[in-house]
């Protein structure tokens, strides 16, 4: 049914004999049960009406040896569902991330709560899939084996457990549509939970500077209350089903008992049959109360799935179309051009880039301006690869970036965002990012044009200095200079600057502009910036207005237009 290279059965198919050997075992500890119910009818049959002593220390060996059997088959089968579990963790949660790393940016630019969220819900598929559940599929079987036991033994008894048993499923089947319903609210509530989490930490600090704690809170609570509620009817309706499994239990051991003495009284069953019989129906309907739990998993865990099979079929859409495009090896990038390019974001109607048609040469220096919203840092991403256009062509030498290979534009491209982004690590970690091929000279080289290096070599650790929670303590400066060494640092033939000294002081800003002049003259360069010292960089202004380009000219030209409108 799912074909061996599914993202999630293709685990389980690959390490199937772990599966069965946990089946085995759990087989093996059914049958060990029947065992327990046999010793008893015997000794009560056998043993006490006849006084033999010796054939009880016999029996009571042997029962012995099966319980220390019966043990660690259960060991054996615990052990056998976590090597499972952590292998599936592994190679699944491995496979989740890495569809995130390949998956182009705009499939998962969305919320980054409801984005954590999707894959905090693997834990509810892996435990469902690596837990006692694979026990319990097993177990079901053996309710109709022992109640065939029973019936061997105890004959008309069986049919008091045969009766409990399609009543207690009926009332876990009859539940299960309404428990399917409350799963997906759960499902969608904790993602809005999740959300308002991490959109609050996140901007904490402008939470409290701006006094927004009550917004914040309000929607906290709503999100709250609603996942609460969800989850109190949840547990009532498999309480029942649970409470319903529990009771059948009792009735059935006062029904066995009551039945029995009749049985026993006129000789059809002895009472070693009878105790037999109720130990037996006690193991019978054991797994039904489980099952109703297993309801309300199963539940969780479909509505789980479901939200990762969704991400992981558009990603691997999107991916595997990146995959089969990006065929053509680039060593080196040339002349960038925009040809008819349109591109809208996900979720949204209007598009945000209209009719862009520009070349920018290998080698030129270029600064695009604009109003915040204007398609500014849109179109220095789609420049980078990172975003691929809605309609028309972004192309280098006439070669479409949907069909360059990713680590040739990775290489050749030196970005910086306008949002800086720092890891957990050391500041190398930071600047290398883990490339190969980068020495510790390139390092200093490039820390030394942005004027990182001196500020390393005046603190403790210098480049070795941890930073925690994304760069936390330094200042947007600092933060930015780092930025700026990482794109630098592999020596790329072209930059692509979207903001990247405005935290920055002038001596700072003037520094660094000053060494990338005289390091990258013959470099081409797109920088996205209000600032002067870096429009004096450049030989060529394009002008963006509503995602369209309404002037491009040469710089001193474009600025006395702009100086004119003002």
């Amino acid at each position: 049914m799912k074909s061996v290279n599914h993202w999630f059965w293709s685990a389980f198919s690959e390490h199937r004999s772990i599966y069965y050997r946990v089946m085995l075992a759990a087989t093996l500890v059914n049958f060990m049960s029947i065992g327990s119910s046999i010793f008893i009818m015997v000794v009560y049959d056998r043993v006490v009406p006849n006084s033999a002593y010796e054939s009880l220390y016999a029996l009571t060996m042997g029962m012995a040896l099966v319980i220390i059997f019966d043990y660690v088959l259960k060991m054996l089968r615990s052990y056998f569902i976590d090597y499972a579990g952590e292998f599936v963790d592994k190679k699944v949660g491995n496979s989740i991330f890495d569809r995130l790393l390949q998956a182009p940016a705009t499939v998962v630019a969305g919320p980054v709560g409801a984005t954590a969220n999707t894959f905090k819900e693997f834990d509810q598929v892996r435990d469902f899939f690596t837990s006692a559940t694979l026990s319990l599929v097993v177990d079901i079987p053996f309710i109709f084996l022992f109640i065939f036991v029973i019936y061997l033994i105890a004959g008309p008894l069986a049919v008091i457990p045969l009766t409990a048993v399609p009543i207690v499923l009926l009332v876990g089947i009859a539940i299960q549509p309404f428990l399917s319903r409350v799963s997906d609210d759960i499902g969608n509530h904790n993602q809005e939970k999740q959300s308002v989490l991490v959109e609050t930490i996140s901007g904490i600090e402008s939470v409290k500077v701006l006094g927004g704690g009550d917004l914040v809170k309000k929607r906290w609570e709503e999100a709250a209350t609603e996942h609460s509620a969800s989850s109190r009817i949840s547990r009532t309706l498999a309480a029942i089903a649970v409470n319903a499994a529990q009771s059948a239990q009792q009735i059935c051991l006062v029904g066995i008992v009551f039945y029995g003495v009749f049985l026993v009284g006129d000789g059809t069953v002895s009472m070693g049959a009878m105790v037999a019989a109720v130990l037996l129906s006690s193991r019978t309907l054991a797994p039904l109360a489980q099952i109703a739990n297993l309801f309300g998993r199963f539940n969780n865990a479909r509505t789980a799935y479901q939200r990762l099979s969704a991400f992981m079929e558009e990603t691997q859409a999107a991916t595997d179309a990146q995959e089969n495009n990006s065929s053509i090896r680039r060593p080196e990038l040339g002349d960038l051009e925009f040809r008819a390019v349109k591109f809208r974001y996900p979720m949204q109607e209007v598009d945000t880039l209209l009719d862009i048609n520009v070349k920018i040469n290998k080698g030129e220096k270029v600064a695009v301006l604009g109003r915040n919203g204007s398609g500014k840092t849109t179109l220095v991403k789609l420049a980078s690869g990172l975003f691929g256009c809605s309609d028309g062509i972004v192309m280098y030498d006439g070669v479409d970036t949907k069909q360059i290979h990713n680590d040739d534009l990775s290489r050749s491209i030196g970005i910086v965002l306008q949002d800086v982004q720092l890891f957990s690590g050391s500041i190398i970690e930071n600047i290398t990012m883990g490339r190969e091929g980068i020495s510790q000279e390139d390092i200093v080289n490039a820390a030394k044009i942005t004027g990182l290096d001196d500020f390393l070599g005046k603190v403790p650790g210098g480049y070795e200095m941890v930073l925690q929670d994304k760069g936390n303590g330094l200042s947007g400066g600092q933060r930015q200079a780092i930025a700026i060494t990482r794109a630098i640092v592999h020596k790329p033939s072209h930059f692509i600057f979207d903001e990247p000294t405005s935290a920055m002081d002038m001596n700072s800003e003037q520094y660094f502009i000053k060494n990338f002049k005289e390091t990258y003259e013959d470099s081409t360069l797109i920088v996205v910036s209000h600032r002067m010292p870096l429009v004096n960089l450049v030989d060529r202004i394009i002008v963006m207005s509503d995602g369209k380009i309404i002037d491009d000219g040469p710089r001193d030209e474009i600025i006395k237009k702009l100086q004119g409108q003002t």
